[in-house]
């Protein structure tokens, strides 16, 4: 009998359960028009109280003041992000930053430590996709002092990163990166450098330069995996030089990447 009871109950509540979401789904039907307007009406002031020609483009410099090496972190979320060597000898970097720049900057003992993030964040209706001209506008082009060893870390998004570090000297050089597309070109005589990529859904090519040996280690999902076995044959535990283990300039790479494709050449 409490069974019987217990599924009756089961039973009303369920009814009561669809009766309730039947209402919710009505009235959803008589008043979507005035949700529409109202989101309509949103965007359009927002684009009024502030066009893209609001978005600031700022020259900007960080002097070097004696560091004997740097470690800079850069955090840009949209547009296009162009790295190089090409700093003046007493610039630790120098650029133009489209959104503007935001940077703090501490010193242990000799070595400059750095974080760069866009200044102007509250730019969120500018990525529309029918406005074309943000992405421009967004974009940063940094020049590096390639006379110091480095510490490079780039968080990106939705976007599109070259890194050509071929001139630098980077030591340790990581990448985290959303939906976007990344060109990396690696330093040609650094030494030795470790390079730590994480992608979500990107396209990213690394170009090692001749001369330059590679160990290089892929965790994948569901990504496209494309290396060049001819310069980095397939050994234990990823892909391998030959003349890793003698080589003068050599980097190690190791990719954590979901979908997208990874390209290493």
């Amino acid at each position: 009998m409490r069974r019987i009871w217990f599924v009756l109950g089961a039973i009303l509540i369920l009814l009561g359960v669809l009766a309730i979401l039947n209402t919710f789904v009505h009235i959803l039907w008589v008043f979507w028009p005035v949700v529409f307007i109202a989101i309509g009406v949103w965007l359009v002031t927002g684009m009024r109280r502030r066009g893209v020609s609001d978005i600031p483009r700022e020259p900007a410099s960080l002097p070097l003041d004696g560091a004997s090496e740097a470690a800079i972190t850069m955090r840009h979320g949209a547009g296009r992000l162009s790295v190089s060597g090409g700093a003046g000898p007493d610039q630790l970097l120098s650029g133009t930053f489209g959104g503007g720049l935001d940077a703090s900057q501490h010193r242990e003992s000799g070595r400059a430590v750095v974080d760069m993030r866009v200044k102007d964040r509250d730019i969120g209706h500018y990525f529309s996709p029918w406005r074309r001209g943000w992405a421009g506008m967004l974009d940063w082009n940094v020049a590096l002092n390639a006379g110091i060893p480095l510490s490079l870390m780039f968080e990106t998004g939705a976007g599109e990163s070259r890194l050509s570090l071929a001139d630098l000297q980077v030591k340790e050089l990581g990448v985290k990166t959303g939906a976007s597309s990344t060109t990396i070109d690696l330093p040609a005589s650094a030494g030795f450098t470790r390079m730590h990529v994480e992608s979500g859904a990107a396209a990213v090519k690394i170009r090692v330069p001749q001369g330059v040996a590679a160990f290089i280690q892929v965790r994948s999902a569901l990504a496209g995996i494309h290396v060049d076995r001819g310069r980095f044959p397939q050994a234990a535990g990823g892909y391998r030089s030959a003349d890793w283990e003698s080589a003068a300039n050599k980097v190690e790479i190791f990719v954590e990447t979901g979908v997208g494709s990874i390209d290493i050449y």
